[in-house]
């Protein structure tokens, strides 16, 4: 953990989270979604050259920043291979089913939550593609509150994102901790909502900032981070 003594924990009664990249295991799942779609457009292919394939779809995604048209336009010109115009509909429709949590996660969830806080979800996405993956993961029951910004038609880092959450947990935005992986959309839209930020990275890699913000490895470092026991609210 990093720069964690500046967080005014005494204040905080709510811990909400992203969900991909940060809960869910995003490379995981990406993963597999991309092997799915690879093997049905060019089943053929030599094994080295079926990951190399996949390994570059991952990276052309920017961790899922960009739009799928992108990754389409790229994998065609690199490897003359059209993943097809439905590629964005084709993710909406089968990412969900290869969704796996960080180990983790719900460990970790359940003893934020026996501490006293109040948990949820903030993600960018439309409801069709997001609350599939969410309801499999197995991480629903434990939410006090889930915003998708496809049913809220605002997205991150728009602050109001963030304080329709809170507005729902009754709470106040400075109230709620924010665990993300994103510096724009997770980390800048909370700190201007006037939410705690933690930046996680769970790429097992540390990643230079100069911003000064609470930083942890894995979600299990909140349980150090929120040692204290809350009254229940």
């Amino acid at each position: 953990m990093k720069n964690c003594d500046t967080i005014p924990k005494e204040q905080v009664k709510a811990i909400l989270f992203d969900f991909d990249d940060t809960l869910g295991n995003r490379e995981t799942y990406s993963h597999r979604t991309y092997e799915k779609l690879v093997d049905e457009i060019a089943p053929n292919l030599d094994p080295w050259e079926r990951e190399i394939l996949i390994q570059q779809c991952l990276i052309y995604e920017q961790y899922g920043d960009v739009d799928k048209s992108y990754v389409r336009n790229r994998v065609l010109e690199v490897f003359g291979i059209d993943l097809g115009e439905g590629l964005s509909q084709y993710w909406t429709d089968h990412q969900w089913e290869s969704v796996v949590l960080y180990d983790d996660a719900i460990p970790v969830i359940e003893e934020l939550k026996k501490r006293g806080y109040r948990i949820g979800i903030i993600t960018n996405g439309n409801a069709r593609g997001q609350r599939p993956k969410i309801e499999k993961s197995g991480v629903l029951p434990y939410l006090d509150v889930l915003v998708i910004s496809g049913d809220a038609d605002v997205k991150k880092p728009d602050p109001r994102i963030f304080k329709l959450a809170a507005d729902q947990l009754g709470l106040a935005v400075q109230e709620c901790a924010f665990v993300g992986d994103m510096m724009r959309n997770d980390m800048y839209g909370a700190y201007r909502a006037g939410m705690v930020p933690i930046w996680i990275w769970p790429h097992n890699r540390d990643r230079y900032s100069e911003v000064k913000v609470a930083r942890i490895e894995t979600l299990t470092d909140l349980l150090s981070l929120f040692a204290g026991v809350r009254t229940k609210i």
